[in-house]
């Protein structure tokens, strides 16, 4: 798996402090998590005061409170995992999750009725992928993609903490479960449907003079790259299970391989796009393409075994370079991983795991063999001029959507909410529910809304 620290990384050490705060238990980091956007305060009684009601304000004012709170109980668990090891998860992060998910419908209300009421609300984070450290923008859309972004991060981190290696009861060699890794495909796919919101239902609402100031952060193109990154890492451990099973055909493994080199494809195309921070753009470009190249290996490893099982004509030949471009691209990535620890802010070199356990042994010997039989018994055919193209299988891993919650009823009592009420329903943005608020009957659409130390059974993909 792509992680960042590994576990040989000494505890008197301080990580880097963004790096750090999306850590988990016992100095790990199994899925890539650059850190964590953090809200400023703004103090929304002074600024609306006079123009909503005094039971609205209040609510609103601390929903926002409550985020803050919860973001800096999460920051500092993060850094207490990097220096001891915790068998219980700690709630942070389900705590700063249920912070978030309450203070969406109280803010969606700004985008249906109270457009008027944000103007000159200037919403204050903290970035990290940006070269300005803290931006402070006038709009809600902006504070919008800030939480979306947020709760996919939180369901990243949330994905590493499973993927942590725990001592069994016995005290033995630490190890994942199979369930854990489960748990750890549904938390990326939940993190996936997180981003894609935000590009689906509110990009597009964004006014292009807000999105041509949001940080790297909050780009459509970062969007996108984590979204294909968590798809990516899911299709990873899923792959890792095929290694795993005796009974998964040849013919598996090449589809799910083929499925991980498409998806790292995509998010090496979009991380290209990202007007990144000089330090960061280096770190997180490095590690999308040492994921891109441990795909590639292992696609035309399964590809190469698979021709060389073929009667058709010239197919030892096509094998035998199938599995030299593997080898070549299991040297590149190692090489890679190397810089990639070695770029600032720098990081351990991660051992081993997964999949890339398995590939690193059969990839190399492979290779020899194929060579010296193909020496031996298909000296008539015909090395191709270039390496064989891969396979192309559309994306079985997908995150269903993710739906944002009916606007607060709170605002009901509004008279400009109201009023907005009274229009046309095409006036209203695409991505709210077009229908009556009823405070009785109300109930969220939020697909993932419980904590995220609970989750639901994987649904199987194939």
């Amino acid at each position: 798996m792509g992680c960042i620290q590994s576990s040989e990384a000494i505890d008197e050490v301080p990580a880097s402090p963004t790096l750090g705060a999306a850590g988990g238990g016992g100095g790990e980091v199994y899925i890539y998590v650059p850190g964590f956007r953090t809200p400023k305060y703004v103090d929304l009684k002074e600024l609306l005061q006079g123009s909503v009601s005094a039971e609205l304000l209040t609510r609103l004012q601390f929903l926002r409170s409550q985020v803050l709170i919860a973001s800096g109980k999460n920051l500092q668990a993060s850094k207490s995992r990097r220096r001891r090891f915790q068998q219980q998860d700690t709630p942070s992060s389900a705590d700063f999750e249920k912070a978030l998910v309450n203070y969406l419908p109280m803010l969606l209300g700004f985008v249906n009725g109270g457009e008027k009421l944000s103007t000159g609300i200037a919403f204050d984070w903290t970035n990290v992928e940006d070269e300005k450290k803290e931006m402070a923008l006038e709009s809600v859309y902006y504070e919008l993609l800030s939480v979306l972004q947020l709760l996919g991060v939180l369901a990243l981190q949330e994905a590493n903490t499973c993927l942590t290696p725990r001592p069994p009861a016995e005290g033995y060699t630490p190890k994942v479960t199979e369930e854990s890794k489960r748990n750890a495909i549904q938390l990326l796919l939940k993190a996936a449907s997180y981003f894609e919101c935000a590009l689906r239902s509110v990009m597009p609402k964004t006014p292009d003079e807000i999105k041509a100031k949001l940080p790297a952060d909050l780009t459509e193109a970062m969007f996108r790259a984590m979204e294909y990154q968590a798809l990516g890492q899911g299709v990873e451990l899923q792959l890792g299970f095929a290694v795993d099973n005796v009974k998964a055909s040849l013919a598996v493994k090449r589809r799910l391989s083929c499925e991980h080199v498409k998806v790292w494809e995509e998010a090496n195309e979009r991380i290209g796009r990202v007007p990144l921070a000089d330090g960061w753009r280096e770190k997180h470009s490095l590690f999308v393409k040492w994921k891109l190249c441990e795909a590639k290996a292992g696609a035309y490893f399964f590809h190469g075994l698979i021709l060389d099982e073929s009667y058709e004509e010239n197919t030892h030949a096509q094998a035998l370079t199938c599995l030299k471009a593997a080898d070549s691209f299991l040297k590149e990535s190692q090489r890679t991983k190397v810089e990639f620890g070695n770029a600032e802010p720098i990081t351990r070199v991660p051992p081993l795991w997964g999949p890339m356990k398995y590939l690193s042994e059969r990839i190399p010997r492979e290779a020899l063999v194929k060579a010296r039989v193909f020496r031996e018994n298909y000296r008539k055919e015909k090395l191709p001029a270039t390496t064989p193209e891969l396979p192309v299988f559309p994306l079985a891993l997908n995150a269903d959507e993710y739906n944002l919650p009916p606007v607060d009823p709170a605002w009901e009592k509004e008279p400009t909410y109201k009023s907005s009420q009274q229009q046309n329903t095409s006036n209203i943005p695409s991505f709210l529910p077009k229908r009556d608020f009823k405070p009785n009957g109300m109930k969220s659409d939020l697909r993932r809304a419980q904590p995220l130390l609970t989750t639901a059974p994987m649904v199987q993909a194939r």
